[in-house]
């Protein structure tokens, strides 16, 4: 066991060595201006349900065609899985489910990588291409498979760990659309004695030229404690969901909200919030994703929807100046109450 000095010297040896892999790191993959905010928890909560319930949308139910990359995290409350491609889910799809977000801790618990691995995310831009501005479209999450389908049109660049505490991780990681217009990186922060995590994600524009109506969509399908139906409400930049679990004898409620910085040209809002982004989306490679909600783009602020939601978060960029990067931010959270189900 070193003591004294010597441990000294040793301890901070380590700390410059972890600081020069970092930089190091961060400099390999051209990460500029990577700022992780630190939030206290919302506290946003869904409310009672006492509505009729809609027939369920989903697909039919089964894990993801391939084994999703990625690393698994424990705090006091939750565990989360983060994939190589930016989103909740990482495991064998063979096995019916795997870690995504757990609260509380374990696989009866599992709310994201099950079923449909439904934690993902779309990216729509118009190029300008002899005379015409043309409309296109990116997309992945889990249960597409890894690595992602030429379909998807996204490509992955790098992931890694920037750090692993006993008070919080941080993991990142970096896509391409595959027509090189525009990096996407993701940076997720869980603070591990809170049952939130917070999620960056920088948008560059690659082109010398302008792109055009630039919208970044982020898809959540909340199955709570492996259950499809839930309740669910929004508001105009969060979506929420609970559920009664009787063998915990609470109600569990999840959520995810959008932020961003909004500037004097109303650039970078929170633009919709859909609850059923099931018809807008390729959610299983057979049909076509978009950048409208479909025909059944369902809100519901003043009571709950008991059905087999699917949230989307719109954020509208507009127009992306040449080599231009923007900033988003997303925010899952987790929470209980002592209501008795309806």
């Amino acid at each position: 066991m070193l003591k004294g000095a010597k441990r000294k010297d040793y301890e901070d040896g380590e700390i410059m060595e972890r600081k020069r892999k970092v930089q190091a790191g961060f400099a390999a993959i051209s990460i500029a201006g990577i700022l992780l905010v630190s939030m206290a928890s919302l506290g946003l909560f869904a409310g009672s349900s006492t509505s009729p319930s809609p027939m369920p949308q989903s697909a039919t139910p089964k894990g993801t065609p391939t084994p999703i990359p990625g690393v698994i995290y424990a705090g006091t409350y939750l565990q989360i899985g983060i994939n190589n491609g930016g989103t909740f889910g990482v495991g064998n799809g063979t096995d019916g489910f795997g870690v995504g977000f757990q609260y509380p801790i374990g696989n009866p618990f599992e709310s994201l990588a099950i079923w449909w691995w439904g934690e993902g995310y779309v990216i729509a831009y118009k190029v300008f291409v002899d005379g015409v501005w043309l409309d296109r479209i990116a997309y992945w999450w889990p249960s597409l498979g890894w690595p992602p389908p030429a379909f998807c049109r996204m490509v992955p660049v790098a992931s890694g760990e920037y750090m692993n505490d006993d008070n919080r991780a941080v993991f990142w990681s970096q896509m391409r659309t595959i027509d090189l217009a525009l990096t996407l990186t993701f940076a997720f922060s869980f603070p591990k004695e809170q049952k939130y995590v917070l999620l960056q994600t920088v948008i560059k524009n690659n082109f010398g030229t302008k792109l055009r109506d630039v919208l970044y969509k982020r898809i959540v399908d909340w199955d709570i404690h492996q259950k499809m139906i839930n309740e669910w409400t929004n508001d105009a930049h969060a979506a929420y969901a609970s559920l009664y679990n009787p063998s915990l004898d609470r109600r569990i409620t999840l959520s995810v909200a959008g932020y961003s910085n909004p500037t004097p040209t109303l650039s970078d809002l929170i633009g919709y919030v859909d609850l059923h982004a099931w018809d807008d989306i390729n959610a299983w490679g057979t049909s076509n994703t978009t950048r409208n909600p479909g025909k059944m783009d369902i809100q519901s602020h003043d009571k709950p929807l008991i059905i087999d939601g699917n949230a989307a978060i719109y954020y509208d960029l507009w127009d992306l100046n040449p080599r231009e990067t923007r900033n988003v931010w997303t925010v899952y959270q987790a929470g209980w109450n002592e209501e008795m189900p309806s």
